[in-house]
């Protein structure tokens, strides 16, 4: 004994033509985060660098927010190739552990323009940090309340 024939039922039919709709959709998502994810920048940290960056932000000589945030890497919240790779940007303690290398890379660049030798910038350890500016540069632009202006950074925001 066979049952009704549902493909004649106009309600199915179109339930079916909606979940193919639904079913196109949905590939062409697929293939448009693909070709996203092909365009962007992979993280290139190394073992190595990581190691390097979370022995740094775990030394006395890192500021707070940072030794704050490697914590946070520590309980597994996020990672370094996370930050690398661009994400979580939009959280606002990641935002102030990384301002301090903000302006280090703000000063690098008055002082490459300035005219200074990449390697007199690079061999004292990188530029000077964000609490202390470096030979002939001018402390970057500041808000309201002295936070750096990261909207000033080569005419745009690194951390939108």
């Amino acid at each position: 004994m066979t049952g009704p024939d549902l493909s004649r039922d106009p309600r199915i039919a179109a339930a079916m033509a909606q979940l193919e709709q639904a079913e196109l959709g949905l590939d062409r998502t697929i293939s448009s985060a693909k070709q996203l994810d092909a365009k962007m920048a992979k993280s290139s940290l190394s073992p190595q660098d990581v190691e390097q960056i979370a022995e740094h932000a775990r030394s006395k000589d890192a500021p707070k927010e940072l030794r704050e945030l490697q914590a946070r890497i520590d309980k597994g919240d996020l990672s370094w190739n996370d930050i690398a790779a661009g994400r979580f940007l939009d959280d606002p303690q990641v935002r102030t552990a990384l301002e301090g290398g903000v302006e280090g890379m703000r000063q690098a660049y008055a002082m490459i323009q300035e005219g200074h030798d990449l390697d007199d910038i690079i061999e004292p350890g990188g530029p000077p940090s964000a609490t202390t500016p470096g030979p002939g540069t001018t402390p970057g632009p500041t808000r309201e309340g002295g936070d750096p202006d990261d909207d000033d950074y080569f005419g745009g925001s690194v951390m939108q």
